[in-house]
């Protein structure tokens, strides 16, 4: 997959009451992640195939499911993993038909705050030129410069808050 150069990128910051090397932990278990970390009602996800326990450096796992009921296959890799400060992932999306194809960048940033956590994420999304159909590129084009910003950090800020309530669950 050759993603079109440069891509969009979005950073936020925001608290979480866990502390560093509790929230790196439930960032690093892509199967565990896969049962807390709660998906927009629109996509569903197949069991996640990956390692048992944490994925680390160089780890690769796979996703599958759904979006508005188009398949669609996540091929990723954690490209950092320095227990408890940095998470890093690059992930591959295709989607069988529709959406444009893409690559994601993922990382976290985790600083000890208190007793939880300061979290800076970076996330950037580089669309696979010349995927999906002429009408879904378009409509990207066209509504991404205004949805993105503000639906990648709604699923950060949620993913931090359903790691916390997931966390209070198994205390």
């Amino acid at each position: 997959m050759q993603p079109e150069q440069g891509g969009r990128t979005v950073r936020d910051t925001a608290t979480c009451l866990l502390k560093p090397e509790h929230l790196f932990d439930l960032l690093a278990d892509p199967i565990e992640r896969q049962k807390w970390d709660l998906c927009p009602p629109y996509i569903t996800q197949e069991p996640v195939a990956a390692a048992p326990g944490p994925a680390l450096q160089g780890a690769r796992y796979t996703g599958r499911g759904t979006a508005r009921g188009i398949g669609f296959v996540v091929l990723a890799m954690v490209t950092a993993a320095d227990r408890p400060r940095r998470y890093e992932t690059r992930s591959e999306t295709r989607f069988a038909r529709a959406y444009p194809d893409a690559v994601a960048i993922e990382e976290y940033r985790i600083e000890p705050e208190g007793t939880g956590s300061l979290v800076n994420y970076t996330v950037t999304i580089m669309k696979t030129p010349g995927t999906g159909t002429p009408l879904m590129r378009l409509l990207s084009a066209l509504l991404e410069p205004i949805t993105a910003p503000r639906a990648a950090k709604s699923n950060f800020r949620n993913m931090l808050r359903y790691a916390e309530n997931h966390a209070a669950v198994i205390a």
